[in-house]
């Protein structure tokens, strides 16, 4: 079956106010608001019939793009979600019609996390149902259809591609997909350093990503197991790129400059790239004039508390209609 919302062909707009030669990559203008809609559009449609069932896990946009197209498919589904995903992501979810579970420690700690995809890998097989999630190892079919991106940029050539990576399988699409079309294009890892997975391996020049526990507060790029991680380390080694792990202030304050001077409505993990960018650039690790990409991958509207978080900085005074015109007056002098 073919199964498509009108995901993919996302913009590219150039920096308004930060950089003049940097652009973003829009992803949160899929159909349910994350390039995830990529991943489970082909994912769905390689199915040869609707299944009855499906497994998956998710910090949040996994699911919200998968309880979608498995609505307008007809089939149910059950999500495994990171415990503190973000209650929009969850909402839309359990607005769709799914079953969302939340697991304590599932995304956070490396143990419990690698029990829960043992435990749900062991009830796929004995149940004969897809398990869904968004990396190479399990879901490689699917995984290619984020490899579309790297065409849609490929008109643009830019020289650097700035990537925000939990699991790792994005990484690993955008530099495939450069690949196949002969693109000697930069692409860099952006990790929170509270979950470097890719990050420190490469610092360290292993040849395998480890485990590490998750103390970070960016809920969308917590992935604490080496689920396509080493898979992305490969890759990065293969590209040129850089691995680049940011505080997760860095990433807020980010945020932050993405909705006050450029006007994109992006949650904390679609700011991440900037971050990642910021901080390269800040130590001469690419030169500001070279052309970069930063991949914003999800709405602004599914992590409201860091958008009231942002918006706290900015006054919202309580002002009585016969004081209006003295207010404006001093609002124009200022």
């Amino acid at each position: 079956m073919i199964l498509t919302l009108g995901e993919g062909n996302t913009p590219l707009v150039a920096s308004a106010r930060i950089a003049p030669a940097l652009s973003f990559k829009l992803e949160y203008t899929n159909p349910t608001g994350s390039y995830k809609d990529r991943f489970i559009q082909r994912e769905l449609s390689s199915y040869p019939a609707a299944p009855p069932f499906v497994l998956a896990t998710s910090s949040g946009n996994t699911g919200a793009s998968l309880a979608a197209y498995a609505a307008r498919a007809g089939f149910r589904c059950l999500i495994c979600a990171h415990p503190e995903a973000p209650t929009g992501k969850v909402t839309q979810m359990r607005a769709h019609g799914a079953t969302v579970v939340r697991i304590p420690g599932f995304s956070v700690d490396a143990d419990i996390t690698a029990a829960v995809f043992a435990e749900l890998d062991r009830w796929r097989q004995a149940h004969a149902v897809p398990l869904v999630v968004s990396a190479y190892r399990y879901c490689p079919v699917g995984m290619a259809g984020v490899e579309s991106i790297a065409d849609e940029l490929a008109a643009h050539a830019p020289q650097h591609v700035f990537v925000p990576v939990g699991g790792g399988g994005l990484y690993v699409a955008i530099v495939r997909g450069f690949a196949r079309l002969g693109l000697p294009v930069k692409v860099h890892v952006v990790q929170p350093a509270g979950c470097a997975t890719v990050v420190e391996a490469w610092r360290r020049q292993q040849p395998r990503a480890a485990a590490l526990p998750s103390t970070t507060r960016i809920s969308g790029l917590s992935v604490p197991s080496d689920i396509d991680a080493t898979l992305a380390l490969e890759h990065l080694y293969a590209n040129g790129g850089l691995g680049i792990a940011v505080s997760d202030d860095a990433v807020w304050a980010a945020q932050r400059r993405l909705l006050s001077e450029e006007g994109i409505f992006t949650e904390p993990a679609g700011a991440a790239a900037l971050a990642g960018w910021l901080q390269a650039t800040e130590a001469g690790l690419v030169p500001p004039g070279e052309s970069a990409v930063c991949l914003v991958t999800g709405h602004g509207a599914k992590d409201f508390a860091s958008l009231e978080a942002a918006a706290a900085q900015v006054d919202s005074p309580l002002v009585p209609a016969p004081d209006l015109s003295d207010f404006l007056n001093r609002q124009a002098h200022a």
